[in-house]
């Protein structure tokens, strides 16, 4: 990765070191031996995780596809030929909310990281989920097509774990804040942003960096902040 992708003034968060790798081997560590029986799925699970850590950070199509169509197949083949056929196999999606239940308080709540499988098994626990999200919050009207659901995996996961933190790129109404408040929801989290108002300044954004400690003490809560909300450089 270091030697195929160099840092550029253009690609200046082509940032590669052990904490990447740490992050591999945290996602390796919340599967289950009833979700990863084989050394197939084993092998198909630390696929997705490089592929989550360091092609998800990736802002060329080219070095993304590298990545997954070279690299870690490349890896795959030498040390785990016999894996090659499962582990390739797509769709990636990995994620622990299928047997969740965000609305329901008293339900069991297993958490178990498994393979998905397919786009129809997340869309039909996702629309499921969205009705109830609609029902108690503010509904989004979401329409959730597989690059949609692709995404949605892929913030869901990153909320899961902890620290876990995220910038989303992209076009305005793109769907990232939809997505983002739905990820939350079914990872069981709250959100919390800041509210502008006229004069809101570095003073008032602390009052709220305070509300939302203060939050944190009681729930899990996701910070939200947009590119709006930047009134102010020192914000960062």
């Amino acid at each position: 990765i270091l030697e195929k992708l160099p840092r550029t003034p253009v690609k200046f968060h082509y940032i590669f070191n052990l904490r990447d790798l740490s992050r591999i081997y945290e996602g390796l560590c919340v599967s289950s031996i009833d979700k990863f029986p084989t050394k197939d799925s084993l092998v198909r699970l630390w696929r997705n995780e490089c592929t989550r850590v360091f092609s998800d950070k990736l802002c060329v199509e080219g070095d993304r596809q590298m990545v997954s169509e070279e690299v870690l197949p490349d890896l795959i083949k030498e040390f785990f030929p016999d894996c090659m056929d499962f582990a390739m196999r797509e769709p990636l999606l990995f994620g622990d909310f299928l047997l969740t239940e965000p609305e329901d308080i008293d339900a069991e709540d297993p958490r178990l990281y498994e393979d998905l499988e397919d786009f129809d098994n997340v869309r039909k626990k996702m629309e499921y989920i969205l009705e109830e999200y609609n029902g108690r919050l503010k509904p989004m009207e979401l329409v959730l097509f597989n690059y949609a659901l692709d995404h949605l995996v892929r913030v869901h996961r990153i909320i899961r774990f902890p620290r876990g933190n995220a910038l989303l790129v992209g076009y305005g109404g793109s769907g990232k804040q939809s997505l983002t408040r739905l990820a939350a929801y079914t990872a069981g989290h709250n959100i919390f942003q800041i509210t502008l108002a006229r004069n809101y300044g570095e003073r008032e954004f602390k009052e709220d960096l305070q509300k939302l400690y203060k939050q944190l003490a009681k729930e899990s809560v996701v910070f939200m902040f947009t590119d709006a909300h930047i009134v102010d450089e020192g914000f960062l």
